[in-house]
């Protein structure tokens, strides 16, 4: 046969199949009002595993593989068209709706802060972004933030959450996870780095060079080029205040210039971070559930079980719903044998009833779900 005459006969087979996928979504309906009723899981993995086996067996065997993945498909879209239909709720949906009830609010103007770091730290201008007027509170380390908010001497606590050159700060995913806080803005601000050493120091005196490991990573390049020390410290602007405290000559700091300004270093050369489009994304805290007017992304965490295909299939709920996922990051559960969290960052409405299914469907098939927050990017 010809080309053109194959495609033909393809084509009646869809439009075949098609009508048959109508006919089948029908009954899934039924089945749907059957498991409301009953109170039912919308998933069903053993029917699922029955009906692929039967049909393999009517199968050539060199399409077996071809069929349970077309099956996969089908089940998927049928279960994600029984969860809009039963509209399933969960404890985080419940807490969501009663917020959308009472009204969003907008971000306050002015709030006390928790940063990691001390004055001049990229954290403090992040806080200025998120806060017109801020009051600072510093403490020495992540956890340090968690607990000020979590003791109420801060409302807010200010976090880095990633780095377009560096990648995650995977401390902060584990802390955000261990205490069950929850985000209610992000903000992007732009890190520029500068050598910065003592008054009298020369660029060819630098031997060793202290910073965050963050910004150490995103001026790895330079670095090596210049055959300089790298030690960590635990924040640029402490590593400034470093510096600035002692006498040796031989030592710089990598930090912003405002930060060298504000302990009184000599840049010795500025913008030596690897790339121009160097940005770090803060995340805004709180420690109980708060939504603002304008929120249009979302931060879920979740466990998935041990098996292949888990982690396709979760990708696919989002897929249905043409939900455009960010960012996907994993991170081992301490004790488990090999069993991950994953984090999903991902663009939606929450007052959209469908997005409000996918929360309750998340959170009622995991252990270890935590809604981590509805928000808005500040760019």
């Amino acid at each position: 046969m010809e080309l053109a005459e194959i495609r033909k006969k393809i084509d009646g087979i869809d439009d075949k199949l098609a009508e048959l996928y109508v006919e089948r979504m029908g009954l899934a309906a039924e089945v749907a009002k059957v498991k409301a009723e009953t109170g039912k899981s919308v998933s069903d993995a053993a029917r699922e595993r029955e009906v692929v086996f039967r049909l393999a067996e009517k199968s050539p065997k060199e399409l077996t593989i071809y069929l349970k993945e077309l099956y996969d498909t089908v089940f998927f879209t049928s279960r994600a068209y029984q969860s809009a239909l039963i509209g399933r709720t969960s404890r985080t949906v419940e807490e969501i709706k009663d917020l959308i009830g009472k009204g969003f609010t907008q971000v306050p103007v002015s709030a006390t802060v928790a940063c990691q770091g001390i004055k001049g730290a990229n954290s403090m201008a992040a806080a200025s972004k998120f806060f017109p007027v801020s009051d600072i509170v510093y403490v020495k380390n992540f956890e340090g933030v968690f607990g000020a908010v979590e003791s109420g001497l801060c409302e807010f606590g200010v976090l880095p959450i990633e780095n377009s050159t560096a990648g995650s700060v995977l401390e902060v995913y584990d802390l955000m996870r261990k205490h069950n806080f929850h985000i209610v803005r992000t903000v992007r601000v732009r890190i520029s780095h500068c050598l910065a050493a003592l008054p009298d120091a020369e660029l060819k005196d630098i031997k060793r060079v202290i910073s965050h490991p963050q910004a150490l990573m995103q001026c790895e390049e330079f670095l090596k080029k210049s055959n300089l020390h790298a030690e960590a410290d635990e924040n640029t602007a402490v590593a400034a205040k470093r510096v600035a405290d002692g006498t040796d000559k031989t030592v710089a700091a990598l930090c912003s210039k405002e930060c060298a300004a504000e302990y009184g270093l000599k840049i010795l050369k500025a913008d030596v971070q690897d790339s121009d489009a160097n940005y770090t994304r803060f995340i805004l805290i709180k420690k109980d559930l708060c939504i603002y007017k304008g929120s249009d992304k979302m931060s879920v965490m979740t466990s998935l079980p041990h098996e292949s295909g888990s982690l396709n299939r979760m990708l696919g709920k989002f897929s249905a719903l043409g939900l455009n996922l960010t960012k996907l990051e994993s991170r081992p559960i301490a004790g488990s044998d090999f069993e991950f969290m994953f984090y999903f960052d991902f663009d939606g409405d929450v007052t959209e009833p469908a997005v409000q299914n996918l929360i309750a469907e998340l959170e009622n098939s995991s252990e270890n779900f935590v809604f981590l927050g509805a928000y808005k990017e500040k760019i």
